[in-house]
């Protein structure tokens, strides 16, 4: 599951229908240069929620095109120069089991849950339909940034997204998988709604959603200094195997950077990334 958030959460990516076409062919089109394997996707009007599946080992390239790419063409559009998106790392997060590839696959796209009163009420992105029905999300290439054929550009005219169950369901009938998601939405659009009743609040609404300003933010306070998590995984002994494998991986990694910075021949463990490009290094295959 990878996540980004606008700086200064910011609502650079207010749901006008320039801006949901721009995230649409932005992540088809880093997707399918990628070859990742799509689950699940939702754009808040400042972050965006994305769960795939990543075959060839490759997401940081995926990242790099994706959230580059939509931050030049929204920013175009709106007139920008400056960063378009946070500081911060952007988040990924390893799905480890069934429950948890669930879980993060409902919680995209319930995110909007709580500005709207139904997750289908969300006026922009939002992969809900196309998981539930199988339906293609097509997305035109946005003309205010690309060249067209004609006058040499290289970009296609459109691009069509497919979401797919995750792994841990490919074993799981196509119809089976699409009810247990649409019997998680239902429970927590209607927990959301309980608890407005509890605290005699309402939703913002599409309209009111619509009409915010893209330059401003919102009036609470962001949490800091919170933990940020690399795996998520119901089964807690998996959970702590992964997290120690993570932990041995980086004892490895560091020990083989010092080699290689002393000079010294050393084999960094498979996995490793930026260092493959910066330097000659030798990888370890697994």
């Amino acid at each position: 599951m990878f996540t980004r958030r606008c700086s200064e959460r910011r609502f650079f990516l207010r749901p006008d229908p320039l801006v949901t076409n721009a995230f649409w062919y932005c992540l088809g089109w880093a997707a399918e240069k990628h070859g990742m394997i799509l689950h699940a996707a939702v754009a808040l009007s400042n972050h965006v929620h994305v769960v795939a599946s990543d075959p060839r080992g490759v997401y940081p390239d995926f990242l790099r095109d994706f959230n580059g790419l939509l931050a030049r063409v929204v920013n175009a559009a709106r007139g920008r120069w400056e960063h378009f998106w946070d500081a911060n790392q952007a988040s990924a997060v390893l799905l480890e089991d069934e429950a948890a590839q669930l879980d993060k696959i409902v919680y995209t796209l319930t995110n909007p849950v709580g500005l709207v009163e139904k997750a289908a009420d969300w006026p922009g992105a939002t992969a809900l339909e196309a998981v539930l029905d199988g339906r293609a999300v097509v997305a035109k290439r946005p003309e205010h940034f690309f060249r067209t054929e004609k006058d040499g550009g290289a970009m296609p005219a459109k691009v069509e997204l497919a979401f797919w169950p995750p792994p841990a369901f490919a074993g799981v009938p196509i119809q089976e998988y699409r009810s247990r998601v649409k019997e998680r939405v239902d429970v927590a659009e209607t927990t959301a709604a309980a608890a407005h009743r509890g605290t005699c609040t309402t939703v913002l609404g599409r309209r009111r959603i619509l009409a915010q300003r893209w330059h401003d933010r919102p009036s609470n306070s962001e949490p800091r200094r919170r933990l940020s998590p690399n795996v998520a995984c119901r089964d807690k002994w998996l959970r702590i195997e992964r997290l120690q494998l993570n932990k041995r991986f980086q004892e490895i990694y560091q020990a083989a950077r010092r080699a290689f910075r002393a000079g010294l021949e050393a084999i960094f463990p498979f996995g490793t990334w930026l260092m493959r490009f910066r330097a000659p290094v030798q990888v370890s295959s697994a």
